[in-house]
């Protein structure tokens, strides 16, 4: 069993420059100038996997990948798998291509931080890049130099590249190699690394008088002319005063690949030593070095302040422009923060928000320079005097707005930030005393189990390795916590240093020093324990087997004939069975001696006095039984001999009865370890050809009998002792391999016996030797034979079932994370109408979701065929099912509550009159209201001819306008009439209601009208004859 790992504790410093106070002053923004040289060697490699594959290569990386198409097929090409793809040229048939790549990235373990595929259909340069840089970084580097790593026991890849690159590079006093960018811009470490390796194709002291460019072309061109490594770099993008980390990278392990990779760990020490300035790049794996360099060459004399907008002059309407385009981006900011988790009270999450926050806060440091300009020029356009006092105080409450907002925002992320940090060290404080507590615990049992006595048989061993185990079992379950707390998190502001991780430093060494003294005491005694049970269980065994061994023998001198004979037949049957238990002592006694050897070693490694004087006794036992078979078979002989001379049988020859009757001189000789080997006996007579025979299966079948018992003990080590949902089996595969290649080796082994043994029967059976013996022995081998056989073959069945248990569980997990993703988005989605979401929008949305999860289930339907294979196998857990029954009612419901809320929506939608119902009636309104104003012009001076002729063209006009909206009402109310069939009757009564109200002031107005209309038109008559007449005033 693995034993858990000896993790060595680390934690992470993360140093984050706020946004400074008042965002008037502009901070000095980098562009960040490596994009585009990654982007050229990026589409490069791209376009050489694709030129061996046949495919077209791609123009803009940016552009031509946003589809997910170009991806399918570039992982195809690495994994050498078919990726199907859709076809599409909708968005989401372009996201749907791009999940598969971050599907297929994931189940080949290319970790992704911060990256959704709406990144890349977006066309997000940096996440694009990102993701480019990981899958070369797996495929690429690491896959180059797995075996490399392997070999030296390494696991940066960056050291390891180091090494080769200076180990190959030390011949040339010219050339110093202390990373991946500065150390290679003049262009003498490429040529070296080729000449190195390859002398015969250039000159080095040609290549020293050139120009970089020169050198690096030279070096470039070499390479791909004699070795076949494509120009993923350009001579102008290296030779630069800090070239591209990662580009480099990339091509220096394009050259790994191709020339001899000696690495010594002379090559990789030196790495170790160099000053951490250099040393920081292979130390810190992926973190670039690119910003400490960045720092130091602007700190340099030659730095210059970039310029920015506030340095150019700035119209009002630029301004403007300048001003929406932050504010847009402010507003966003603001959603993007309100949208962020309450502070979660699990540490990994807290970790996951404080990473996502961090990357919020860098967001507004970078946007901190946009804010500042924008104030900036505000300020230059209120002191020039050019505008007008009300554009002035418009720019000053706009300014005023925006700086009030920014801050605002400034100091709730701020907040937040720091809110984050407290919980997150406070988790992570209470992980470290549950550790401590937890190992105080352990510390205290490990003293209990070293102190337990052992008794004097197996069990109790058994015993101790069954509680070994569960020790080792909760090791494993508290390495998973332990695991979280490799990578911790510290801020480290810009007033605290080193001291700031001082204490928690110290107190991370303490409990890694004693968790490393926890896992390798518990491996050390495990291996132990397992030495002790596997020499314990043989020692057992040989026992048995001699003690059934012995058995026999004894019934077999019981059967020998040692007086009373007949004839020379008689005689000469006794004398052969007397001298094959002879040549059987002599060949068993050593295996007497092994096992008094085997019982010392035991005792030796128990260190119990109880157990050893057990053995002892045991072996002393089976040593007198041995003693006493040879005095009897001494005996026997002597009978044997005193026959023959009473029968006169001169023709048997004496040298036999002298070898029958020797036995004892020599079977009984005892030897201890230390002792020479007695000398050889005298020359014997030729053994007939059985004897050899015998002598041989002998040896052959106790040589089969160990190696199955030893192929027992080692399976039964290698077993599995309860199904996981996920278990490693890779170690176990290869135990099983080990043993079934024993197993086929010795095959031929166990036909020789057979055969031995047959030709044994045959011999035995012509001379009425009892054959019960062998054909006990050939049995019994070969049903041990068969035993291990079907324990092998029970034990890859075992491991097959677990690896398709581990496959069955890996596609729940997937299944799993789409589907609490739905399940967030139905928690956090209001189902209500909003200003921000109205419900088309919603109907939209939930529709899509909708299809996403249907979308599961051709693989839910593969899940569940997976989960009744599973369980059609013998021995197949429980929780198999349980897990599914558990997803598959998660699924059930979420797709009920989706649909429930679609068809909510439906229904929302079509309880609500249609958009022209609605418009029309807010039309008619506007227009009503507008009407109602001017009818309540005053009627009061009807004196005045010019007067009331306007007042009654104007009422005129009313009238009129009030009469062209007849036919609207009448439509709008036949339509209102017909929304009693088509909407709830709320929503009904509400609209019936607001009809009749704009009906009834269309009434009012009306009447009121026509009524001033007939006023004025009878008025005005009698004023114009008035006008005519004037001396009709008296009438």
């Amino acid at each position: 069993m693995n034993s858990p790992a000896a993790t060595p504790f680390r934690w992470k410093k993360c140093r984050l420059d706020l946004p400074g106070r008042g965002a008037h002053q502009a901070c000095k923004h980098l562009p960040d100038e490596h994009n585009d040289v990654q982007k050229k060697t990026f589409t490069k490699w791209i376009n050489a996997r694709f030129s061996k594959s046949g495919k077209p290569p791609i123009n803009d990386m940016f552009t031509d990948l946003k589809d997910g198409r170009k991806l399918l097929d570039l992982l195809e090409g690495l994994t050498g798998t078919s990726l199907p793809k859709e076809r599409g040229s909708t968005r989401v048939h372009a996201l749907n291509n791009v999940n598969r790549v971050l599907q297929v990235l994931h189940q080949n373990n290319v970790d992704l931080v911060n990256i959704g595929g709406t990144d890349i259909v977006d066309g997000n340069h940096k996440l694009t890049l990102g993701l480019l840089w990981n899958i070369i970084l797996h495929w690429q580097v690491k896959d180059v130099m797995k075996d490399v790593m392997s070999d030296l026991q390494q696991t940066n890849s960056e050291k390891i590249l180091l090494s080769w690159v200076r180990q190959s590079t030390r011949p040339y006093s010219q050339v110093n190699v202390l990373n991946f960018t500065t150390s290679w811009t003049d262009g003498l470490a490429f040529n070296a690394v080729l000449h190195r390796h390859k002398p015969d194709l250039f000159s080095w002291d040609r290549v020293v008088k050139m120009s970089p460019i020169e050198r690096l072309e030279h070096a470039f061109s070499k390479a791909q002319t004699y070795l076949g490594i494509e120009k993923l770099l350009d001579p102008e993008d290296v030779a630069v005063q800090l070239p591209d980390k990662k580009s480099i990278i990339m091509y220096l392990t394009s050259l790994f690949e191709v020339l001899p990779q000696q690495v010594t760990l002379d090559a990789i020490r030196e790495v170790e030593t160099l000053p951490r300035k250099y040393k920081k790049e292979c130390e810190e794996g992926e973190i670039s070095l690119q910003s400490s360099a960045l720092e130091e060459e602007h700190e340099g004399p030659g730095a210059e302040t970039p310029s920015t907008v506030t340095e150019v002059d700035m119209d009002l309407d630029s301004y403007q422009i300048a001003l929406e385009e932050v504010l847009t981006w402010l507003l966003s900011a603001e959603d993007t923060f309100q949208e962020q988790d309450d502070i979660s009270d699990d540490v990994e999450e807290v970790k996951d928000q404080f990473a996502t926050h961090e990357a919020f806060m860098m967001e507004l440091t970078a946007h901190q320079s946009s804010v500042g300009s924008v104030l900036q020029a505000g300020n230059r356009l209120l002191t020039r005097g050019t505008l007008s006092d009300e554009e002035e105080f418009e720019i000053q409450e706009q300014m005023t707005l925006l700086n009030a907002r920014w801050e605002a925002l400034r100091v709730d992320s701020m907040d937040r930030q720091s809110r984050l940090h407290d919980v997150l060290m406070e988790l992570q404080k209470k992980q470290l005393q549950q550790l401590s507590a937890w190992l105080t615990l352990t510390e205290e049992r490990i003293q209990k189990m070293e102190t337990c006595p052992l008794d004097d048989d197996l069990k109790s061993l058994q015993k101790l390795l069954e509680d070994h185990k569960r020790l080792q079992n909760d090791l494993e379950a508290e390495q998973v916590k332990v695991n979280s707390l490799t990578h911790m998190v510290v801020i480290v502001d810009e007033n605290s240093g080193e001291s700031a991780t001082a204490v928690l430093e110290d107190q991370l060494q303490k409990l890694g020093e004693r968790w490393t003294a926890v896992c390798r005491w518990t491996e050390e005694r495990w291996n132990r324990l397992q030495e002790i049970n596997i020499l314990w269980q043989e020692l057992l065994e040989e026992q048995c087997l001699l003690k059934a061994w012995l058995t026999e023998k004894e019934e077999a001198l019981n059967k020998v004939q040692t007086s009373n004979f007949k004839d020379q037949k008689e005689l000469s049957v006794s004398i052969r069975r007397l001298a094959i238990l002879k040549e059987d002592m002599e060949m068993k006694r050593q295996a007497l001696d092994q096992l008094s050897e085997i019982g010392q070693d035991v005792g030796q490694l128990l260190d119990n006095p109880k157990a050893s004087k057990k053995i002892n006794s045991d072996s002393e036992e089976l040593t007198q039984r041995w003693d006493s078979l040879v005095q009897r078979l001494e005996d026997s002989s002597n009978q044997v001999t005193q026959a023959v001379a009473k029968l006169g049988m001169s023709q048997i020859p004496q040298k036999d009865l002298l070898e029958t009757v020797r036995v004892r001189e020599q079977v009984t000789t005892k030897r201890s370890k230390q002792e020479l080997p007695p000398p050889p006996p005298p020359k014997k007579r030729q053994i007939p050809g059985d004897l050899e025979a015998k002598k041989k299966f002998d040896a052959v079948s106790a040589e089969l009998l160990n190696c199955i018992l030893k192929s027992k003990t080692a399976i039964q080590a290698a077993e599995i002792k309860g199904y996981k949902k996920m278990q490693e089996t890779s170690e176990m595969k290869k135990k099983l391999k080990g043993l079934e290649k024993e197993q086929t080796e010795r095959s031929p082994r166990l036909d020789e016996l057979n055969q031995t043994g047959q030709i044994l029967l045959e011999q035995m059976g012509k001379e009425g030797i009892p054959m019960e013996e062998i054909k006990n022995v050939l049995e019994k081998v070969f049903s041990e034979w068969k035993d291990v056989s079907q324990r092998l073959e029970d034990l890859a069945r075992k491991i097959q079932l677990q690896e398709d248990i581990n496959a069955y569980f890996q596609q729940l997990d997937d299944l799993e994370k789409t589907i609490t993703a739905k399940e967030e988005w139905v928690k956090h989605t209001p189902f209500s109408e909003s200003p921000r979401q109205p419900l088309p929008s919603l109907k939209e949305a939930c529709q899509r979701e909708l299809t996403d999860l249907l979308g599961l289930h051709p693989r839910i339907e593969m899940a569940r065929a997976g989960c009744s294979a599973l369980r059609s196998r013998p021995s197949a857990p429980d929780f198999v099912r349980q897990a599914f029954e558990s997803l598959l009612n998660r699924y059930q419901t979420v797709r009920q509550e989706i649909e429930c809320r679609q068809q909510q929506l439906e229904n929302e939608l079509k309880s609500q009159p249609g958009r022209a119902y609605l418009e029309t009636l807010k039309t008619l309104k506007d227009i009503l209201n507008d009407s109602e104003s001017k009818a309540q012009t005053s009627l009061n001076v009807l004196n005045d001819l010019a007067k009331v002729e306007k007042a009654l063209q104007e009422k005129k006009a009313l009238d009129e306008i009030l009469a062209n909206q007849k036919p609207t009402l009448y439509k709008l109310a036949e339509e209102t009439k017909a929304l009693e069939k088509n909407v709830s009757p709320d929503v009904e009564k509400m609209y019936k209601q607001e009809f009749d109200d704009v009906q009834g002031k269309w009434n009012k107005l009306k009447v009121k009208v026509s009524k001033d209309l007939h006023l004025l038109e009878e008025i005005t008559p009698k004023l114009r004859a008035f006008e005519v007449n004037p001396e009709a005033k008296g009438i």
